[in-house]
């Protein structure tokens, strides 16, 4: 049996250029609250981004047993899309894992009732506490996977264009929204379309 013992440690907040989205600072004390290791989920993001798949998978088992934890990367994994699409993917919505899904709905809801300053770790929190343990780790794996991809990735993120209708009085035509990734940035275009 081979034992593989690496740290894996990232500093995140220069990664990032402020504090993680989990992290007590940028929570307002509620990673606390919560018993949020955030080394822990550090040291899984590490392992992941370093390709490390032996620590990766031991780090996400250990992980997903703490509800606060998995509520962590997922706020963290929503806050990355808000972040670059100013807004949730409908794959993130509908599609992928079940418990996934509703940590992201209840990103999306938390994000309407109290707005995008307040951080709501309790919310999502919440969820991982009503759903079945062995949710977790699938929940906590596509977080992951969500902070590991690019975002032009369609499988995670789906289209990168869409229609929409503004909701301007003075403006009922249609527009199509593009959205599209120019280096670590995403440029959004709306087109009126042709009459």
């Amino acid at each position: 049996m081979t034992f593989v013992d690496h740290r894996h440690e990232r500093d995140i907040a220069r990664e990032l250029g402020g504090p993680a989205p989990y992290d007590p600072t940028w929570l307002g004390g509620q990673a606390r609250a919560l018993e949020v290791d955030s080394v822990a989920v550090a040291r899984l993001y590490g392992a992941a981004r370093d390709g490390c798949d032996d620590c990766r998978g031991d780090a996400l088992k250990r992980l997903s047993r703490v509800p606060g934890e998995v509520a962590a990367l997922a706020l963290w994994a929503c806050t990355r899309v808000m972040d670059v699409f100013n807004d949730l993917s409908m794959e993130m919505l509908e599609r992928g894992d079940p418990a996934f899904r509703q940590l992201a709905r209840a990103y999306s809801d938390s994000t309407f009732r109290h707005g995008f300053d307040v951080r709501e770790l309790a919310d999502l929190h919440e969820v991982c506490l009503r759903l079945d343990p062995q949710a977790l780790q699938p929940a906590a794996e596509q977080a992951l996977q969500v902070l590991l991809a690019d975002a032009a990735d369609p499988v995670l993120f789906g289209s990168l264009t869409g229609a929409c209708t503004l909701g301007d009085e003075d403006d009922d035509r249609d527009y199509t929204l593009t959205r599209e990734i120019v280096g670590s940035e995403a440029v959004i275009t709306l087109t009126p379309h042709a009459d």
